[in-house]
């Protein structure tokens, strides 16, 4: 079932931006995470649906929440139904890989024949309506998400500390490579960050200073197109990491980007370095 605010139903069909209901929402949240060995994958998935007639026709076993994924990079098409609001589907290795579709919406399983409800649209008549087997009644916008193992580790994973004999004292870069982007530092400041990473309240400071830099650095390259940022394996990372938590690039500037897909790391600072400071 393609999404299609245009498309006309002989029937309401509750959908957003559309008006065959004056009141009520359907709001779908499909969460994709890793298995422990990052091989599988498992969508989480949650509909919030604000018609309580709809809900009693998915509670009556006469309709069926329904979810379609589809993988164009494996020629993977997989159909979840249930009638239960929150449910998991698990993904063997390599079923999804690279752009995933998601279709969310609620369809009849059976003769839907005396339907009504207070909050559809007056302009349908009186009603009560009737839904064929297969029937829709409700869709929520498709969603759209990159699977890929680097896409589910934290964004620290695209950096790689090296050191450089040219460098010395407190100064450190960013050089960005095909692959990954290094944070280049003397050799005596690596190994002080090298054992610094082990402890939180060190690792808190390393995040909110050295790696959030970095990381606003990043996001401008690839904001202003320098180097081909966008073609290389650490950018393409990023740019899908931005895509699945709903971040344009345009709309907001480096440091509240970072912010976000940092998780905001000032948080792990309250946790780990301000707490339990004297006052």
């Amino acid at each position: 079932m393609q999404f299609d605010t245009l498309r006309a139903f002989p029937y309401p069909v509750l959908r957003p931006d559309v008006d065959d209901y004056i009141d009520g929402d359907i709001q779908v949240t499909v969460e994709f995470s890793p298995s422990n060995d990052g091989q599988e994958v498992t969508a989480h998935v949650s509909f919030h649906v604000s018609v309580p007639e709809l809900v009693a026709e998915v509670a009556s076993k006469r309709a069926k929440y329904v979810v379609v994924f589809a993988c164009r990079d494996t020629y993977f098409r997989f159909v979840h139904t249930t009638d239960q609001e929150e449910s998991e589907v698990h993904f063997p290795a390599g079923r999804l890989r690279g752009e995933v579709q998601v279709y969310p919406y609620i369809s009849a399983i059976q003769p839907i024949s005396n339907y009504s409800s207070g909050w559809i649209n007056p302009e349908f008549g009186d009603g009560p309506f009737s839904y064929e087997v297969g029937s829709v009644l409700a869709i929520d916008r498709p969603q759209l998400v990159y699977i890929d193992r680097d896409v589910f580790k934290p964004l620290s994973s695209v950096f790689v500390l090296v050191k450089d004999e040219s460098i010395v004292g407190h100064e450190w870069q960013v050089r960005p490579t095909e692959d990954k982007v290094q944070i280049v530092l003397s050799p005596e400041a690596k190994e002080r960050v090298d054992s610094a990473r082990n402890n939180k309240g060190h690792r808190a400071v390393l995040m909110n200073s050295i790696y959030f830099a970095a990381v606003m650095q990043c996001i401008s390259m690839l904001k202003n197109g320098k180097d081909d940022a966008e073609s290389t394996r650490w950018g393409s990372v990023i740019l899908q990491k931005c895509h699945n938590e709903g971040i344009n690039l345009e709309e907001h500037d480096e440091y509240l980007i970072a912010e976000r897909l940092m998780k905001s790391p000032f948080q792990l600072i309250e946790a780990y370095v301000f707490k339990g400071t004297e006052q």
